[in-house]
């Protein structure tokens, strides 16, 4: 299952036309770093990539660069644990909460910030209030 990915928002309808796929990747290499910092790390990554796992854990790599570098710019199911995938299905696909929080965390520049330009404390508290 596919919960979201950057070509939907790259260069779509009001996607800025000075921005880069790297912007598109924001609001979900930050939801993606999220679950990796809680531990819902899919079996998968944790065999195939620890290092990068452990870099975005860190801070050394951005869920962003994580995305777009190992997942294809997609974040699904096969990213994430049980309980991480029961979490953000509810969160993005069934209640569609994130977008409206992100909309709300980053107005209208979502696609002119980069990840290293957000508090991912602030952001984390947002999400976190949603669990």
């Amino acid at each position: 299952m596919k919960y979201d990915d950057v070509s939907w928002h790259f260069n779509g309808e009001g996607f800025p036309t000075t921005s880069t796929e790297k912007h598109a990747a924001t609001h979900i290499g930050l939801l993606l770093k999220w679950c990796f910092v809680q531990g819902w790390a899919s079996e998968s990554w944790l065999l195939e990539e620890p290092i990068a796992v452990q870099a975005v854990i860190s801070g050394a790599m951005t869920g962003s660069e994580f995305l777009l570098t190992y997942c294809d710019g997609q974040f699904t199911n096969e990213d994430l644990v049980p309980t991480g995938n029961k979490f953000i299905e509810r969160y993005v696909l069934i209640d569609g909460l994130y977008y409206q929080d992100i909309a709300a965390f980053i107005p209208p520049i979502a696609y002119t910030v980069c990840e290293t330009d957000v508090d991912f404390q602030k952001f984390s508290d947002m999400v976190k209030s949603r669990l």
